[in-house]
């Protein structure tokens, strides 16, 4: 089914769809950032709609630092709670849908996961689905607990990598009552084995030396670090020139701050992420869930309909997007606009 949709073409299938979307339309607004006081800080200079209010929770006896957006107002709002790509810090991707999705109803917690941006917890760069489900986890119960948030109106939304991780949290956590996938990685090993087909090392050779790095952490203390992306090396975490090509500029000096994205990671973390298997969670999913995909993003649309065929909910709905590559997802409003809108639209119809 061809249809064209808020500017982009759409193929979209649909498997027991929800009806009766709603659609909340709010001017678009940049990204604004709180000032770190406890009150929520309004932004409202020009015409920005949401407010911001910069944030501190615990996991597993580390502090995570986030940002809450949220909308205007006094009364309590469906809240949600975001995961992004490999790698990812809050400014990036995160942060591109907290704030679209504040502006059209909804209180959206970007924050920083453990070992990585301006959280604490070592060693450092280390990528661990275990502990960013961990984290989604105390993230919900930070939010559950907000004055603006209603608990019994909770969502998740998983970017990338996230996709995979945040499957897993909605599978085993009651209160996530609606999911949202954009653009996922989505961890299963046939899907794998072509994303590292191109030459370098193989997937169970990503594998087994995430393992030796990982015993030679445990035996010395000593952490060994690889590049996230390199446009000459197959052998970084994302050999894939139009990844690098992506997170080139956040590689200057300017993003080089505490808080913000740097170019490597703990070797060790291979023996984690590309054994993580989404199936056997996606198998478990019961919530209404949306997989949105690009035509180009990772894996194409066999990797989401490999997914979408073994989610269990009853309610789910695949929607792919003609022509458009995997990071467009991230930061391109072109395809952010529209994507956040379908997000809302679907968030909006199961947050009631």
């Amino acid at each position: 089914m061809h249809n064209r949709t808020r500017g982009l073409t759409r193929r979209t299938a649909l498997a027991s769809s929800a009806a009766g979307l709603v659609c909340l339309t709010i001017p678009s607004a940049a990204m604004a950032r709180g000032n770190g006081e406890n009150d929520m800080n309004s932004t409202t200079q020009g015409f920005l709609r949401y407010e911001a209010e910069e944030i501190e929770f615990n996991s597993a006896g580390e502090v995570l630092r986030g940002v809450l957006c949220a909308p205007h107002g006094s009364g309590r709002v469906p809240a949600i709670v975001v995961l992004g790509p490999f790698g990812f810090v809050k400014e990036q991707a995160p942060m591109q849908y907290a704030t679209r999705l504040a502006q059209r109803g909804f209180a959206t917690l970007a924050f920083d996961t453990r070992f990585s941006g301006a959280s604490g917890g070592a060693p450092r760069r280390l990528e661990s689905p275990e502990a960013k489900i961990a984290d989604a986890r105390a993230a919900i119960d930070w939010l559950a607990s907000h004055a603006r948030v209603d608990a019994h109106r909770i969502g998740a939304l998983g970017i990338c990598q996230g996709a995979s991780e945040m499957i897993a949290v909605a599978a085993d956590d009651a209160r996530i009552r609606t999911l949202a996938l954009v653009s996922g990685q989505y961890l299963y090993r046939e899907n794998l084995e072509k994303f590292f087909g191109g030459g370098g090392p193989t997937l169970d050779d990503r594998i087994e030396r995430g393992r030796k790095a990982l015993a030679a952490y445990k035996d010395s203390g000593v952490v060994e670090y690889g590049a996230v992306v390199d446009p000459q090396d197959k052998s970084v975490a994302l050999p894939w020139p139009p990844i690098n090509d992506w997170y080139q500029p956040w590689t200057s000096l300017k993003w080089g701050q505490r808080g913000r994205w740097e170019n490597r990671y703990a070797i060790m973390s291979d023996a984690e992420v590309w054994s993580f298997d989404v199936d056997r969670f996606a198998e478990r999913l019961t919530v209404p869930t949306l997989l949105l995909h690009g035509e180009q993003s990772d894996g194409g649309v066999e990797a989401v309909s490999h997914v979408h065929q073994r989610v269990g909910s009853k309610e789910k709905r695949m929607s792919i997007v003609d022509g458009v590559f995997h990071t467009r997802f991230y930061d391109d409003p072109r395809v952010v606009e529209p994507a956040a809108a379908e997000v809302a639209d679907w968030l909006a119809a199961h947050l009631t």
